[in-house]
């Protein structure tokens, strides 16, 4: 599966930057032209992707022991990253996902599962600090027995004019009724 701290780090590295010099306001230098557009004195970048999940596996296990079954995956994800960096030096990146045919079968019982994975994420930056927030769903339900199985994580963090996290709040919550 996609993970959001797998992203984050890059995402932390691009706000990063942005903080260090202030004399250049283009952090991660020239946007490619076919990808960047200029709207009230604003640069934007956008990038799609789409990945493939198929031959993968996942499976959901729970504090209380339970877990599903590994289950093989189908399908695709779509992500679009968006990274927005207007004159005033403000920096703005947005990061959501979708599946696209996405389902599943049990690698024990053969049996399917309807699959759901989704992220998104926004991070903000001036001169004063960065807020963010993050959110991943990720939900396995088995179509004969209607297991559920489904894993919900999210947070929030705020960073001061001095790079010191003022606010951070993360949140799992595992769930499975099999």
């Amino acid at each position: 599966m996609l993970s959001f701290f797998r992203r984050s780090s890059l995402v932390a590295a691009v706000l990063f930057a942005a903080g260090c010099d202030r004399s250049d306001k283009n952090p991660t230098g020239p946007l490619p032209i076919g990808a960047q557009s200029n709207t009230g004195g604003a640069d934007r970048f956008v990038q799609e992707t789409l990945y493939d999940l198929t031959d993968s596996y996942t499976a959901i296990e729970c504090e209380d022991g339970q877990s599903s079954e590994l289950v093989a995956l189908e399908g695709q994800i779509f992500e679009r990253f968006a990274f927005q960096f207007n004159p005033a030096g403000n920096v703005h990146v947005a990061i959501n996902t979708m599946p696209v045919g996405l389902k599943g079968v049990g690698s024990v019982s053969g049996e399917e599962y309807r699959v759901k994975e989704h992220e998104s994420a926004v991070y903000n930056q001036n001169q004063m600090g960065a807020v963010g927030s993050y959110r991943q769903i990720v939900k396995l339900v088995s179509s004969k027995s209607h297991s559920k199985y489904s894993l919900v994580g999210g947070g929030h963090y705020t960073i001061n004019a001095n790079g010191e996290i003022s606010v951070e709040r993360d949140k799992l919550v595992l769930k499975c009724e099999g």
